[in-house]
């Protein structure tokens, strides 16, 4: 009797994290997303002020930003100054595509991003600002709507998760 309640106690305590994580999910994203506005901002202020150049700038742009994004820039950074001939868009790619797996942003953040470096050593300062720009609009777009519906989606996936779990536990014991 006392190993069957125990089990449907860790079931029901199983599913609430599940439901609890995924209404954790969003704001996750958020927070990266928030992460890469920073990185920008620093960046275009590099560009701007102190007219670094881009390896300079990304390792500054790396000590001053979180795990995810610091990675990011620190190998782009990395592979700027071991470059073998590739181009610098080449190089971002890699590393973007090396980064997916840890960040928790989606494929249409991903391709903004990729797009943004594009622009990465090709174009003149000012349009790398207006590339800039364009990101950090997005960014700042694709967060308030995060927020709203993650708003929502909390109480739902928590709600889900405690409901299942108890439901698991009712119809196995």
């Amino acid at each position: 009797m006392f190993i069957s309640i125990a089990g449907a106690v860790a079931l029901v305590a199983g599913c609430t994290a599940i439901g609890f994580y995924f209404a954790a999910k969003e704001g996750f994203r958020v927070r990266d997303l928030q992460e890469f506005k920073k990185a920008l901002q620093i960046l275009s202020s590099e560009i701007e002020h102190m007219r670094a150049p881009l390896p300079t700038a990304c390792i500054n742009i790396s000590k001053r930003t979180t795990r995810h994004v610091s990675e990011l820039f620190l190998n782009f950074s990395q592979l700027l100054e071991a470059n073998d001939g590739e181009t610098a868009y080449q190089l971002w790619a890699q590393v973007i595509e090396s980064q997916k797996p840890h960040a928790h942003l989606a494929d249409e953040d991903w391709d903004v991003f990729d797009g943004f470096g594009k622009t990465l050593g090709y174009l003149d300062k000012h349009m790398q600002q207006s590339a800039i720009t364009y990101a950090i609009e997005y960014i700042d777009e694709k967060t308030a709507s995060l927020l709203t519906q993650a708003d929502k989606d909390k109480r739902m996936y928590r709600s889900l998760g405690i409901i299942s779990g108890l439901l698991l536990a009712i119809v196995l014991w």
